[in-house]
Order: structure tokens, then sequence, then C-alpha cells
């Protein structure tokens, strides 16, 4: 039996949100050097936790993107970690929200390309939807080996994908931003 997409998406949202607090909290205790700051005593020691908050980013992208493909009524891969594969597997108007989305939105990933390949001495590749998936395609496995090397061209680049796909799925659900988990079971409630 495939899981609901609301399941799917619960447990999404907790990777979302690992990724966005382990990106963060380095860079607010290190904004305001105080005890004061509330996060200065959370992040006193803490290390700079990119590869980590990547890893997480990759897995909640992957999960938005088989809970999209729930929402189309489709059993998703339960194996497959290739963001390219899943994203095409999903319905074609969801396909062209997180497209539009990413075009309205990426201007800092293009920067970021543009500033990572200067530091290389190469010129920059036209960025696109399809290059920042594809270099992303199978950033989960990736980051979590990034000891063993990374290269321009494959890694992370689908920030902004990513928040898009989100953003798909709570524009058709958005009683959804309330949903937990209540336990380690599927059990899963939506607050109102």
């Amino acid at each position: 039996m495939s899981p609901k997409p609301l399941e799917i998406f619960v447990v999404a949202e907790q990777f979302y949100w690992a990724g966005e607090t382990l990106a963060r909290i380095p860079l607010e205790a290190a904004r305001e050097q105080r005890p004061s700051n509330p996060y200065y005593m959370i992040g006193v020691g803490l290390p700079n936790m990119s590869a980590a908050a990547v890893t997480c980013r990759a897995f909640s992208l992957e999960l938005y993107f088989k809970c999209l493909i729930r929402i189309g009524r489709k059993p998703p891969d339960k194996n497959e970690h290739d963001l390219v594969k899943l994203f095409n597997k999903i319905g074609y108007r969801h396909r062209a929200a997180i497209r539009r989305y990413f075009r309205q939105n990426s201007e800092d990933t293009h920067a970021f390309l543009a500033r990572q390949y200067a530091a290389s001495g190469r010129p920059a590749p036209k960025l696109g939807f399809d290059f920042a998936l594809s270099a992303s395609a199978n950033a989960f496995v990736r980051m979590r080996y990034i000891y063993e090397g990374l290269s321009i061209e494959k890694g992370w680049l689908a920030d902004v994908i990513l928040v898009g796909a989100r953003g798909v799925i709570l524009a058709k659900y958005p009683n959804w931003i309330g949903a937990r988990q209540t336990s380690f079971l599927t059990e899963v409630i939506v607050r109102q």
C-alpha cells in the first residue's frame, strides 16, 4: 500500500526544517556574539553544518517530489533518489508551477554559480531549471559523502526548486502547514 501524500509531506517538512535549522543556527550565532542572542548560546562552538543542511534539504525535496507524485495518484518509487527522475513523474501542472517559481526566484542561484565558476577560472554555464535540477539530481546521496569530493557541476543548486515544490503542495493544501507526526508510526494530525 502506498503512503498517503500527507504522510510523505509531514516527513518532508521535518527534513526541510532540520536543514533550515542546521543552516541558520551557526549564522545567527556568529551574527551577534553576545549571550543575549538566543542563538548564540545554542551555537557556541558549533561547526559550519552546510553539508548536513544540504543533505536534509535534498532529502526533503525528494520527499516533496514523492508527495506530488502521490497527489497525482501514482506510486512513488521507494528507492529512487534521483531528483530528475522523480520530477519527471510529477503531473504536468505541478511541474510547470515549480519551473515558473524557479524562473521568477533564481537570481541568487545565478549569482552563486557565477561566483563559483569565476573562482575556478571558467565561464559559468547558462543556469536554467534543468541545469540546477540535474546538478542536484543525486545530492542526497552525494552530500552524505562530501568528504569524497564534490565538483561545481554536481552538488546542490536546488534551494529555489525546493521552496517552489513545497509552495506548490501548500497552495493545494494550505491546512497541511500545521500537520504534525504524532508518533514514529504514520499517525498524522492536521491542526486547523
